[in-house]
């Protein structure tokens, strides 16, 4: 585990806004579990590593124990703030401490707790440059990001979760004494208990069959990473695995031949495969085909199935969101009305209750299924909103 957290200038205003973070990651440093390696690091424009120590310029972590935490949360708490933001500078940073890890951290499961009030400052860091980071750290290590206050840049938390497998969250209140120290120490948790590895979701497509897309749909939306492709296998990499459940939405494309009405095809084969390497052992499912059989019966290949129908609903519910959200921006309250009121009767029909939670901050529910827009809408409650649409429900 490598926690980064902001040290920038604006960290002190209010003063309270520092106490909360630091209470925060010391809450997260306390939760790893004995014998793993972790690292602090102070953001700034330019990373310091607090704990441990980097003799001579080497990156090194430090082996949690009841010592090494103490140490820990006494050195973050000693740290002073200042300075600009630069956060790809501080996921590079947890890209050189993970490689020093031994083996170069090939057997170990690599986790980052990123904690910002801001956004990359321009004279620092460009959104090009923090992309670029996020790319080369892909596959290396996972990464959590936390938005605190309301100047974090939702794009960039976005950016860095999707790209490096992690969630986003965001805490307005900074009171030391809230819910972001408990927040930070179960993601923390979770994290340590993603222990099993190198799992790959390989698929082996007939030739007459065209992958057009294949993605986690649930609990988060995620974009496969291709890690071997020939013409007829791709495998796609997953990031390690808890005691969880996740949902992945394939969609393949057939041709249709003379005669073929009534027979069964095999289009792809699903199977789960597992680096040789990997630990802890663990037996792995049989292989699924993916079969397509050709009808002329209008009720059946217009029959949509209720787990895929949800999905779909839920990619409709983010498409209207931001066009809401883009006709706010705009200022024409017609369309964001309309917009918003379509994702509040989907977040309704999908049973996406936080979402629901989220719109009835920006729209009014009225009888007749319509809504309204409030006088004023935060910003802040907007982009909370924006990070929500990242997460899906289950069909219930």
């Amino acid at each position: 585990m490598v926690f980064l957290i902001d040290h920038s200038s604006s960290m002190v205003n209010p003063p309270t806004r520092m106490a909360a973070a630091r209470n925060a990651a010391a809450a997260a440093v306390h939760a790893v579990p004995d014998g793993a390696y972790f690292a602090v690091v102070a953001g700034r424009d330019r990373p310091a590593t607090v704990y441990p120590e980097q003799p001579g310029g080497h990156r090194t972590l430090a082996v949690a124990d009841d010592v090494t935490r103490r140490a820990a949360e006494d050195a973050l708490r000693a740290c002073h703030p200042g300075g600009g933001t630069a956060i790809g500078s501080w996921l590079g940073r947890a890209r050189e401490l993970f490689a020093g890890l031994p083996g170069g951290g090939a057997d170990f499961v690599r986790h980052a707790l990123l904690l910002t009030d801001g956004r990359n400052e321009p004279g620092y860091e460009s959104r090009d440059e923090l992309a670029a980071v996020v790319a080369s750290c892909t596959g290396q290590f996972t990464c959590d990001a936390i938005g605190i206050g309301d100047g974090w840049d939702t794009g960039e938390l976005l950016l860095i979760t999707t790209g490096l497998n992690g969630t986003a969250h965001a805490f307005e209140e900074t009171d030391p004494t809230g819910p972001l120290p408990a927040r930070l120490h179960d993601l923390t948790r979770q994290a340590a208990e993603r222990d099993l590895t190198g799992l790959r979701l390989r698929l082996y497509r007939s030739d007459n069959a065209e992958l057009r897309s294949f993605a986690q749909v649930h609990p988060t939306r995620r974009t496969l990473r291709p890690v071997e492709e020939t013409e007829f296998l791709r495998e796609f990499a997953t990031e390690p695995w808890g005691d969880e459940t996740r949902s992945y939405l394939l969609s393949l494309s057939a041709r249709h031949t003379a005669g073929a009405e009534g027979a069964e095809l095999m289009l792809t084969e699903v199977e789960l495969v597992r680096d040789g390497a990997a630990r802890p052992p663990v037996r792995l499912p049989p292989s699924r085909p993916v079969v397509v059989r050709w009808s002329g019966d209008h009720g059946l290949y217009s029959r949509v199935h209720p787990d895929v129908g949800h999905f779909l609903h839920q990619e409709d519910l983010v498409r209207y969101f931001e066009e809401g959200c883009a006709a706010l921006r705009a200022h024409d309250p017609g369309t964001a009305r309309r917009a918003l009121g379509r994702a509040w009767q989907l977040a309704v029909e999908v049973g996406d209750d936080a979402m629901r939670e989220h719109l009835e901050k920006m729209v009014e529910p009225r009888a007749d299924g319509e809504v309204e827009l409030h006088a004023r809408i935060r910003r802040f409650d907007i982009e909370t909103a924006r990070i929500r649409t990242s997460y899906t429900t289950s069909h219930r």
